[in-house]
C-alpha cells in the first residue's frame, strides 16, 4: 500500500500503482486527429487506404481503380476516387515532476504521490488503448523511458516512479525546467500526446516557450498539482518547515509577508492560466485534498 504518515500518504508503492489499472474504464481521454509515423489504432490526417472514408478527389494516374467513386463520377462527369483516413499509432509521453517542491502536502497525499497516481492512470489507459507509453521522471536527474507497448517496460517505469516518490533527506538538487523541457521537445515525435504533471513551481517564460513549441506538433495537456495550504495561508500562528535537514520557523501573523506570498502565488497561477488559454493547451488542476472520484472526474472533464 502507499506509505502513510498520520493521515497523509507520503509515497506510492508499486502495488498501489498497479491497483489503479482497475480505474481506467472510468477515465475518458479525448481522441483527436493526429500526425504520427506508425500504423496503429487512431485516425490520422494522412490520407491512404484505411477503414474510414475521408473525401473524394479527381482521379490521378496510378490510383487504384477499385477506389473509384462511381456516384461522384456519374454526377460530375469526371472520374473521382475515394480517399480514406489511415489509422496511426499515437505515442504517449508522461513528464512527471519529482522535484523537492512536490514532496509536500498538508492533507490527503503528497503532491508527488498524486502525480505518480495520475501518471499510473494515464499509463494503464494508454496501454488499454493499444498505444505506446513512455515518460520522463525529473527529480534533479533526467530519467527517460522510450515509448513502448511492452508491459514489462511499463512495469519498469512504474517501479522507478514508485522508488522516486519516497522522500529522502539528501541535499536537494536544483532542476532546470527549461533544460528538461528542451530535452523533452527534442525527443518528442510529431503526433505524440504529452502530459506534464507538475506544480509548476519556479517555471519561467523560457521554460513555457519550450512547451509552446511542443504544442505546435503534438497534443499537450498540463496537469497542475497543488495543496490547498499553498493557495491561502492562515492569518496567525507560526509554521515550522523542514526538508529533513534544515528548519525554518515562519510567523504567519506578519501581514506584509503573507501579502507578498499571496501576490506571488496569484501571479504564478495567472501566468499559467494565460499561457494555457493563449496556446489552447488544456489545463487540469488537481488538489492533494481531492477524493479519488473527484480526481477522476476532473481529469476526464479536462481531457475531453
Amino acid at each position: 500500500m502507499a506509505g502513510v504518515a498520520g493521515e497523509g500518504i507520503v509515497f506510492s508503492s508499486l502495488q498501489s500503482l498497479l491497483r489503479l489499472q482497475g480505474q481506467v474504464r472510468t477515465l475518458h481521454l479525448a481522441k483527436k486527429h493526429i500526425r504520427a509515423r506508425h500504423a496503429g489504432l487512431h485516425r490520422s490526417v494522412h490520407k491512404g487506404r484505411g477503414m474510414d472514408f475521408a473525401e473524394s478527389r479527381m482521379y490521378q494516374p496510378g490510383d487504384d481503380i477499385r477506389t473509384i467513386d462511381w456516384r461522384v463520377t456519374a454526377r460530375s462527369g469526371q472520374v473521382h476516387t475515394k480517399v480514406f483516413e489511415e489509422e496511426r499509432e499515437k505515442p504517449v509521453l508522461l513528464w512527471v515532476d519529482l522535484r523537492p517542491s512536490m514532496f509536500f502536502a498538508t492533507r490527503g497525499r503528497f503532491k508527488s504521490v498524486l502525480a505518480a497516481q495520475i501518471a499510473a492512470l494515464l499509463l494503464w489507459k494508454t496501454l488499454d488503448d493499444g498505444d505506446r507509453i513512455g515518460g520522463i521522471l525529473q527529480n534533479g536527474t533526467h530519467t527517460e523511458f522510450k515509448p513502448s507497448r511492452s508491459r514489462s517496460a511499463a512495469l519498469h517505469l512504474l517501479r522507478q516512479l514508485s522508488d522516486m516518490t519516497r522522500p529522502t533527506v539528501a541535499e536537494p538538487s536544483r532542476s532546470d525546467l527549461q533544460a528538461s523541457w528542451t530535452r523533452l521537445r527534442r525527443v518528442t515525435q510529431p503526433g505524440s500526446q504529452l502530459f506534464i504533471l507538475s506544480d509548476f513551481r519556479q517555471v519561467t517564460p523560457a521554460a513555457l516557450r519550450q512547451l509552446a513549441m511542443i504544442a505546435q506538433h503534438s497534443q499537450l495537456t498540463l496537469v497542475e498539482i497543488h495543496d490547498p495550504f499553498e493557495e491561502k495561508l492562515p492569518n496567525n500562528g507560526s509554521l515550522r518547515l523542514t526538508d529533513g535537514k534544515r528548519h525554518l520557523l515562519l510567523n504567519l501573523g506578519l501581514r506584509l509577508w503573507r501579502d507578498r506570498y499571496s501576490n506571488r502565488v496569484a501571479q504564478a497561477a495567472k501566468t499559467l492560466q494565460e499561457f494555457s488559454r493563449s496556446y489552447r493547451i488544456p489545463l487540469v488542476q488537481l488538489s492533494t485534498a481531492d477524493s479519488d472520484n473527484e480526481r477522476l472526474l476532473k481529469l476526464s472533464r479536462g481531457l475531453r
